[in-house]
């Protein structure tokens, strides 16, 4: 025990169990909960976020926002939560294993290369891992297939929707109400949170929907 203790704090390892810590510790808190299902709570924590890291696109050239980091690792299709327990979740191990391979106990000052493998590997393995959980939460299921929601309209519940990434609630006629992602075109009005756009375009690429702001809200 005292061994294990030794290594789980050594300070080459603690930047990776820490997080792993923070996951676990996590996931007790939302089992005794009993809260496991990540519904419209969640939701509304990424609504927030999104209103808080959005960046305003200028009229001449853009810089990369929150937003591309959110629709990259597809934050909208699963909840913001989720996305972050695997972001450490995914560091914590890259980097252990790293610190294995590379022998870091045995070099310390290398634990810098560790975090460099664990930052690139937790961003691809999240980007991966929340395709593959989008199917199992409600935002991504579908009562009809995507196409047949053009034409609907919906309330922004991002901070705003940007030509790259927002957020919309569509209610289905005679059927639930559905969080999609969707962006906005570069000639037309920004939408912000709370005003009702309309669903004029579906990439089935990129599974994202373009939206144009409703004249009347």
């Amino acid at each position: 025990m005292k061994e294990f203790l030794t290594y789980f704090l050594a300070s080459y390892n603690v930047w990776f169990t820490a997080p792993l810590v923070i996951v676990f510790l996590f996931a007790l808190f939302r089992l005794a909960m009993g809260a496991m299902d990540f519904g419209d709570a969640d939701v509304d924590i990424d609504a927030n976020v999104d209103a808080d890291m959005d960046v305003d696109a200028d009229a001449g050239a853009r810089t990369p926002s929150f937003g591309d980091v959110f629709g990259f690792l597809n934050v909208g299709r699963v909840p913001l939560m989720v996305v972050l327990m695997s972001l450490f979740g995914t560091w914590g191990i890259a980097g252990l294993i790293a610190n294995s391979l590379l022998n870091v106990p045995e070099k310390p000052e290398w634990v810098w290369i560790s975090c460099v493998i664990a930052f690139f590997c937790c961003f691809v393995c999240t980007r991966y891992i929340s395709l593959a959980l989008s199917k199992l939460f409600p935002e991504s299921e579908r009562a009809i297939s995507d196409v047949h929601l053009l034409g609907l309209s919906g309330r922004v519940i991002s901070g705003q929707i940007t030509t790259t990434f927002g957020t919309a609630r569509v209610q289905v006629p005679d059927g639930p109400e559905l969080t999609v992602s969707c962006r906005a075109q570069s000639d037309e009005t920004t939408p912000v949170k709370g005003d009702t756009v309309i669903l004029i375009n579906y990439d089935r690429t990129k599974r994202i929907f373009d939206v144009k702001k409703s004249e009347v809200d």
